[in-house]
């Protein structure tokens, strides 16, 4: 297997444990707040507010049964979950580029982050679609696919960008030069954990008010027990050699866990909207 990933695996693995994973850690923190909004003040006699932490508890269950079934379903139909997880990547990395145009130009930037990489670095990304359990015939449709939406991701984005300024055709080409120069699990760790993680963590803590060490203070617990999560998944999960199955740890893990969070964003920004 690619002798490279010796180097490769162990950057993912400490730039996700230090940048990626805080940022899904926050999700707690909008559950707490969900419940917040939606709960009376209300105390039994001991002090003890019950219905809030009788909620804070059905959400988490809710949270890890949903993170469990995604986590499965990947198991059974990887091909399937995939797709599934590159279309969710692009609804939510489009968010990062808010003020970059409308939405259509938001989405075609997404877009060229997800599958840009696919149409300088094919092989590389075929070995690592087949170390996450799909086949080859699925792999060669996925790949093309990706080829033809990066192009029509630049496209759209020329099409969008035809009033824009100078500064958006510079960010086009930006990523276009990145997904070129870097390997794909590179490019994938510059922009989600330098850029999109990084763009979130600080948007909860200014909608929160925290500071950092608030913060921290917050995103450990969930931390330390996704990382033991992801020891005991490490187990589970068929063998091969132990680059591969932190691959697959980390990414398959990534799709379980996007899955909640996605679906959390969208109702915490829902009932945000509605007050």
């Amino acid at each position: 297997y690619d002798a490279s990933l010796a180097y490769k695996i162990p950057l993912l693995v400490i730039f996700i444990a230090l940048v990626g994973m805080p940022h899904g850690a926050l999700d707690v923190m909008m559950i707490s707040r969900l419940i917040q909004q939606s709960e009376s003040n209300s105390l039994s006699a001991l002090g003890v507010n019950y219905s809030y932490w009788f909620r804070l508890c059905g959400y988490y269950l809710l949270y890890t049964a949903v993170a469990g079934l995604a986590f499965g379903f990947w198991l059974l139909f990887p091909s399937t979950a995939l797709v599934f997880f590159l279309i969710m990547a692009v609804s939510h990395f489009s968010h990062d580029w808010q003020g970059f145009g409308g939405r259509l130009m938001q989405i075609s930037l997404a877009s060229l982050v997800v599958t840009a990489p696919a149409c300088f670095h094919a092989d590389a990304i075929a070995e690592y679609f087949q170390a996450l359990f799909l086949t080859d015939q699925a792999i060669s449709i996925i790949v093309v696919s990706m080829q033809s939406a990066a192009l029509s991701a630049i496209l759209l984005a020329l099409y969008a960008s035809k009033k824009s300024s100078f500064s958006r055709i510079l960010v086009l080409a930006v990523v276009g030069i990145s997904a070129f120069c870097l390997d794909p699990l590179l490019f994938f760790i510059a922009y989600f954990c330098s850029l999109h993680s990084l763009l979130h963590t600080l948007s909860i803590k200014d909608k929160f008010d925290m500071s950092w060490q608030q913060l921290m203070y917050r995103v450990l617990p969930p931390m330390l027990i996704t990382l033991l999560l992801m020891g005991i998944v490490f187990v589970l999960v068929p063998f091969q050699t132990v680059e591969v199955q932190w691959l697959r740890v980390i990414f398959i893990g990534l799709f379980a866990l996007t899955v909640p969070h996605m679906l959390l964003t969208w109702y915490f920004q829902r009932a945000n909207r509605t007050e």
